[in-house]
């Protein structure tokens, strides 16, 4: 009505092109303005309709349970035997995707020996400790690293695949069961890495890359403190810890407390569905990934 009014719209379709709606939206806005006036016009309707396919109460239950990281793959199956509610899969899509932004996901693994008490708690400790760290040795520059192993071989990793509309993916296996392990730290503060490549992954090779790790970073005025895994290839008791380098390990099959974790996922993501030729092939891969890193 203001853009009629004003002039500056000159009719009921210039004024919807310029509001971003249709003409018959418009209209009917301006219809009802005519009839009930702005009090009208600004009061809130609710629409009638069929009642939910899924009661308020399951919709409920069905919302906690999607809001927990383990989920569920069968959502018609589950209602139906856990809250006897029958609908077809459209009445739950509707709601499960579009309406709730829901979606089918491939499951991160956590093992069941995994303590969620320790993972939550995680954190604070962490924080506490490195406050800690600062607060005992004052003069010292404390360094955080997240330090972690991976293994690339030549067998392909299979990622999905974007195909046009009826055509199934296809994957190229290669049985081929030759690897390399990258060994790597990372720092979060500022995003500085460094990383180092062996054949094997034991603690006779942790210790030499912990030894190249502080010759590169040899600043006697620094203090380096790693976040790690409780393998045993970081426990060995013959393990040789430089003096500058302090061992903070996260709880046990918690890999997901390691922000490098995500690093390697990256990595792998842009390896993936690919042939190696040999194991060169897969290093130059492997360090032209890298090198925007470094």
């Amino acid at each position: 009505m203001y853009l009629l009014k004003s002039g500056a719209a000159v009719s009921i379709t210039h004024a919807s092109s310029l509001l971003g709606y249709s003409r018959k939206t418009v209209q009917r806005w301006l219809s009802q303005y005519q009839r009930e006036g702005l009090q009208g016009l600004l009061a809130i309707r609710h629409g009638g309709g069929r009642p939910a396919g899924i009661s308020l109460w399951a919709q409920t239950k069905l919302k906690a349970r999607l809001a927990q990281p383990r989920g569920f793959g069968e959502i018609v199956t589950w209602l139906a035997s856990q809250c006897a509610v029958r609908v077809n899969y459209w009445v739950v899509y509707h709601g499960f995707r579009q309406r709730w932004k829901a979606k089918l996901k491939t499951p991160r693994p956590s093992h069941a020996q995994q303590d969620p008490q320790a993972v939550t708690a995680f954190p604070e400790r962490l924080s506490w400790k490195l406050r800690s760290a600062v607060r005992i040795a004052p003069d010292w520059h404390i360094r955080y690293w997240v330090e972690d192993e991976s293994r690339f071989g030549l067998k392909p990793i299979c990622r999905r695949r974007i195909t046009a509309h009826g055509v199934p993916p296809i994957a190229l296996p290669q049985w081929r069961f030759e690897w390399v392990w990258l060994y790597g730290f990372v720092e979060p503060l500022t995003g500085e890495s460094f990383f180092w490549e062996y054949s094997r992954l034991d603690h006779q090779c942790f210790g030499e890359v912990l030894a190249a790790f502080t010759r590169e970073y040899s600043n006697p005025d620094e203090m380096h403190i790693i976040q790690l895994d409780q393998s045993a290839v970081h426990r060995a008791t013959d393990l040789e810890i430089p003096p500058n380098v302090a061992f903070y390990f996260y709880p046990p099959y918690s890999p997901e407390l390691n922000p490098i974790e995500q690093l390697w996922a990256l990595l792998k993501g842009r390896l993936s569905n690919r042939l190696w030729f040999d194991l060169y092939e897969l290093k130059q891969a492997l360090s032209h990934q890298l090198i925007p890193i470094l």
